[in-house]
């Protein structure tokens, strides 16, 4: 089993679950170490060291989820993400037909752009950055090698996660201000976003790894409790014991073509296995604010 990106926010999950499941798994990284419990860590940068790690390791099962991720609307953003992104993924994808590997791709939901919400999979993808350009190419580029190459792949697609090691979220950035007593400056905050706890989207990549009804499909992951993004930073500032005052609302403007309702139509995963096994939101928020207290 080999998991890319086993050091990033939903690398890291799958890659404990796997490995508290048994699995032999090996996992790539950049700059984070992943979690313990591993069979081997393998610094690797891709596309560069696909072919000779996969080729090394020939592994049964491949879940890809390196990437870097920068949701700017910059164009000169392309030529920098492209390595990482498209040709990543094609590489992998060619290293995984070689070796007859059973490969899970993650796109993001990034992809459904600005279509109308709840996004489904038989949307047209409509990108708005470089980043969910890229990985809109790679997701046609992986169904296109299923189709015509024999590739044993799916892609799924990632909605918003929250949970232990998230680094960028607004979830985490209220949870830091908050902890340390700082003001946080936020938008208006009505925008409507669904929130899933990360386990339960690695537990989405796991079921759909080992499932032979994915093969060729795209797949949304989602489906977590809805709720404006005000009402989740006042709970984590409740949760946080801090001043609700120390919180900006209106203080930001809202990003450009950002969208009032963002989230998933999960109706095709959930027809295979079932809703994911989200927590209650204030329930899982108050769990990763113990686990934010208990790091150093």
């Amino acid at each position: 089993m080999l998991v890319t990106g086993a050091s990033g926010f939903l690398g890291r999950a799958a890659a404990q679950l796997l490995a508290e499941a048994g699995a032999e798994v090996h996992g790539t990284y950049l700059y984070r170490a992943p979690p313990a419990g591993l069979a081997a860590a393998w610094p690797a940068s891709l596309p560069d060291d696909a072919a000779e790690l996969i080729g090394r390791l020939r592994p049964r099962y491949i879940l890809h989820l390196a990437a870097p991720v920068q949701v700017d609307r910059r164009l000169d953003l392309y030529d920098r993400l492209r390595r990482g992104i498209l040709d990543a993924t094609v590489a992998v994808c060619r290293s995984a037909l070689d070796v007859g590997a059973r490969l899970v791709v993650a796109g993001t939901c990034e992809e459904y752009g600005d279509n109308p919400a709840p996004f489904a999979e038989d949307q047209p993808a409509a990108p708005v950055s470089p980043y969910s350009a890229l990985k809109a190419a790679a997701t046609d580029w992986t169904l296109m090698a299923a189709r015509v190459a024999g590739l044993d792949a799916t892609v799924v697609r990632p909605f918003r996660a929250y949970g232990p090691f998230d680094r960028s979220s607004v979830i985490a950035a209220a949870m830091e201000a908050a902890l340390a007593g700082r003001p946080f400056p936020m938008t208006d905050g009505a925008q409507i976003r669904e929130w899933n706890e990360v386990y339960a989207l690695a537990e989405g990549l796991l079921w759909a790894l080992v499932d032979p009804r994915c093969r060729g499909a795209l797949l949304n992951l989602g489906g977590g409790p809805q709720a404006s993004v005000r009402s989740v930073v006042e709970q984590v500032f409740a949760l946080c014991e801090a001043d609700p005052a120390l919180i900006g609302v209106g203080a930001l403007p809202r990003r450009a073509g950002e969208v009032p309702l963002f989230c998933a139509d999960p109706r095709r995963a959930s027809a295979l296995w079932g809703p994911l096994p989200n927590p209650p939101l204030d329930q899982g928020l108050a769990a990763t604010v113990e686990w934010r207290r208990s790091q150093p």
